[in-house]
Formats: C-alpha cells, sequence, structure tokens
C-alpha cells in the first residue's frame, strides 16, 4: 500500500479543523484526502474516505 503523507496547512481561518491535510503518496487530483484539527484526525478521515471510496 502507498504510504500515507501528511502536511500542516493552518489556513488563514478561524476554525482549526483544517489544519492537517493527509494525502497517498503519488496523490492525484481525484483521489481521496483526509483533513482534520490534528495529524490523526488528517490520518483517519483519509482511511475513512479510502473506505467510503472503495464501498463504491
Amino acid at each position: 500500500m502507498r504510504k500515507i503523507l501528511t502536511h500542516f496547512v493552518y489556513p488563514p481561518i478561524p476554525s482549526r479543523d483544517h489544519d492537517w491535510s493527509a494525502v497517498r503518496d503519488g496523490y492525484e487530483p481525484g483521489d481521496p484526502a483526509g483533513e482534520g484539527r490534528t495529524e490523526q484526525a488528517a490520518i483517519d478521515d483519509l482511511l475513512a474516505k479510502e473506505a467510503e471510496h472503495e464501498a463504491g
């Protein structure tokens, strides 16, 4: 399986719910991407979106 890459985004908005992003190595537009308040939350969001995507 491809490696998960995370990035601390810290966008200039009051909400901290989107501070971290997570994608798979080799990410292409349209692939699932996760976001969250913490690095782990972004990874969990990515994994949930991947499971949703696979379920169809």
